[in-house]
């Protein structure tokens, strides 16, 4: 089944290393099934949660060959094939594409300062014409505080004008609803382009302007309450259930940990494995101490769900 067009909750997978900091592919697949099972519609696999600028691109292929394999399946994953290389972002689309999964998650090239919208678009471009797939489906990765790299609107504009058949939507993770605003613009006067946002704080307001759910790493710990505000956001009740959402990430705002190796460590205490507690470097995962104080963060703020 190809992937057409994407909506509902997706969770960048966190990435679990062994000992020796390689993809523990059993404890992936095994994750990859749990987030399906409890709310998740689909995975990114490879996004910022899932640290993806440090594994390499032939670790990246092999991570979805064994998820495919397991039986995962590609319409339900999209791929994300951000590298500084544009060419490297080809071999990861053309890769995702032969395995049978059509859609790609595309950071900008990054490392440059100041690079202007027309070298952004010339980056995109190669990527989608060098693949040379019209199956391919581009979703443009707006998370300018970590990439440096911002993307406009007029860029956006401009690539689903250029390629309408294959720039197919943008993950907006800026957290600023007046952007969310800007690219619900956008989205709207492209038929089939298809906008959400990066975190479950603004699954709302991203729904009321027409998006399409949002891809946030906090679907990796709750998906199932991320789940239950998409599909009732149009309920009397929905304002209340979406600062009820918020907990989670408010509790582990406020640790001022690093969100992905918090995340880890609340998987590894939910699964029981300690080894879900590790992160590759750069990163440095929780101490025992510091993961203490995340639990404590959270008992104290989890909601009881109606």
């Amino acid at each position: 089944m190809p992937l057409l067009s994407l909506t509902g909750v997706f969770a960048p997978v966190l990435t679990p290393v062994d000992a020796n900091l390689d993809i523990d592919l059993p404890l992936y697949v095994e994750f990859c099934r749990w987030l399906l099972q409890t709310g998740c519609h689909g995975l990114v696999l490879f996004g910022t949660n899932s640290e993806a600028t440090s594994f390499s691109v032939a670790e990246r292929m092999a991570a979805l060959d064994a998820v495919l394999e397991a039986g995962i399946p590609a319409h339900k994953l999209v791929i994300g094939n951000g590298t500084p290389a544009i060419s490297d972002g080809v071999v990861l689309a053309r890769h995702a594409l032969a395995t049978g999964c059509h859609g790609v998650m595309t950071l900008p090239p990054f490392y440059y300062p100041k690079v202007s919208d027309e070298g952004l678009f010339r980056a995109f471009a190669y990527i989608i014409e060098r693949t040379g797939d019209p199956a391919l489906k581009v979703y443009f990765y707006h998370i300018p505080q970590v990439s440096g790299i911002p993307l406009s609107a007029d860029l956006l504009d401009r690539l689903a004008s250029a390629f309408p058949a294959v720039a197919t939507g943008v993950k907006d993770s800026s957290g600023d609803p007046e952007n969310l605003r800007r690219f619900q613009q956008v989205a709207a006067s492209h038929a089939g382009f298809s906008l959400f946002c990066g975190t479950e704080s603004l699954l709302l307001a991203n729904m009321r302007g027409g998006g399409a759910g949002c891809i946030s790493g906090m679907a990796n710990v709750i998906p199932d309450q991320i789940r239950v505000l998409f599909e009732r956001w149009q309920d009397a009740d929905a304002e209340a259930r979406q600062v009820q959402l918020n907990w989670l990430r408010n509790a582990a705002a406020g640790t001022g940990f690093n969100v992905i190796a918090a995340a880890k460590a609340l998987t590894a205490a939910r699964t029981g494995a300690p080894g879900w507690a590790r992160v590759r470097p750069p990163l440095v995962e929780l101490t025992p101490a510091q993961q203490q104080v995340l639990q404590a963060a959270v008992a104290v703020a989890e909601p009881v769900l109606a």
